[in-house]
Formats: structure tokens, sequence, C-alpha cells
């Protein structure tokens, strides 16, 4: 079985652990024969880059919108999911992890070119899980993280870079723990992150991050 998966990790708030995992159930299923990964930005995604360049994935950034909905549907995957029908006939499963929208035009798409189709089983229904051929079933939990308002970011900010100081002086193997737990802390921040921030949100998620690339 040759799997194509299609990923939006920025939409979909998609962890690197859940990545991983993902990835992995694809290839105890069938054969992964090729990924891309869509909305990957460097300063946010930090880890996920040695695993795209470890794999030899295809990826694509962040599109950017004068407004933009959260966690909306990168068309992107439509157009390329259309396309490999003709350019990679080799690949008879999609896997397609996405923002928001509706896919129901494309699965349809996909369904009518022989095509089987496989998404994340998840505990919340969706509408669409009639037109799937198989689920995987993840070892980690997927599930997106709420974005925090201003003053709960701001709050965050002052804790993190207090801890942040104080792990920084220390490099005894507790301290690197702590260190490795804020790590995921603040990465679960900045996934909640989207675009329709304003400025005074821009910043303090700016700030947050450099904090992350301080620590790593």
């Amino acid at each position: 079985m040759g799997i194509a998966l299609l990923i939006d990790i920025d939409n979909a708030k998609i962890s690197l652990p859940v990545f991983q995992d993902i990835v992995d159930q694809i290839e105890r299923t069938g054969h992964l024969v090729y990924c891309k990964v869509y909305g990957f930005n460097e300063r946010k995604h930090i880890n996920f880059g040695e695993v795209i360049e470890k794999y030899g994935f295809d990826s694509t950034p962040t599109m950017r919108y004068k407004k933009r909905s959260k966690s909306q549907l990168d068309n992107r995957i439509l157009i390329d999911a259309v396309s490999m029908i003709y350019t990679k006939p080799f690949i008879d499963t999609f896997a397609i992890v996405a923002g928001d929208g509706d896919l129901v035009p494309l699965l349809s798409f996909l369904k009518s070119n022989g095509k089987k189709l496989m998404t994340i089983a998840s505990d919340s229904v969706d509408g669409n899980d009639h037109m799937y051929d198989m689920k995987i079933k993840l070892s980690v939990k997927y599930t997106k993280p709420t974005k925090l308002s201003k003053k709960e970011l701001s709050d965050k900010l002052r804790q993190i870079s207090a801890r942040s100081s104080a792990l920084m002086s220390d490099d005894n193997a507790d301290a690197m723990k702590q260190r490795e737990e804020l790590i995921r802390e603040i990465e679960d921040i900045l996934a909640s992150r989207d675009d329709a921030s304003d400025q005074e949100e821009s910043d303090l998620y700016d700030s947050i991050e450099d904090l992350l690339t301080i620590l790593k």
C-alpha cells in the first residue's frame, strides 16, 4: 500500500510527538511513499525541521492572509492531492490531516479515482467519517491547544521568563529535565498562535518564541 501523507501542522495544531506518531502508525499500516508538511515555520516549529530533513519530506511555509479564520483549510492540500492523481499514480491511499474546512469535494474526487482514504481516529465526531476507509489510532493524545487570552499570555511570559533564567544557570540532570518540560510547555503555547492575532498578542508570542530559542 503506497500512502501519501498531506499534513498541515499549523492549522491542525499538530505537536511533534503527534506528528512522529502519525508517521509511525502509517508505516505500520503500509508504505509511506510521500509526505508534505504544510504550515512549517522554522521559528514556531523548531524541532520539526530535523524530522522533516531526516525523512526527506517536502514542506511548505504558512500561508499569510490579511484576514484569516483560525485553523482554516490550506487550499494547497486540495491542489496537491488532485495533481498527485496524475503525477504519482503509485499512490493508492491518501492520509490527510488538515485545518477546518470542507474536504468533501476532495475526498469524493479521490474515491472516484479509486483511491483509499485515511484519517486520525479521535473522540470527536467527524462529519466525513463515512468517507474514510481506515483510521490511524494514535499512541499519544491529540488535542488542539486552546488559545490564551492576552492577559494569560502576559502572565505566562513572566512565568516562563523567570523559570528560564533559573534553569539557564544550572546544568545538572534535574535542571535539564525541567528545561525539556518547559520547552514542551512553550511549544504548546506557540501552537495555539494564529494569524488573526493583533499586534500586542504578536509581540507576546514573539517574546515567548525568543525564550524558546534561548532554551534550545
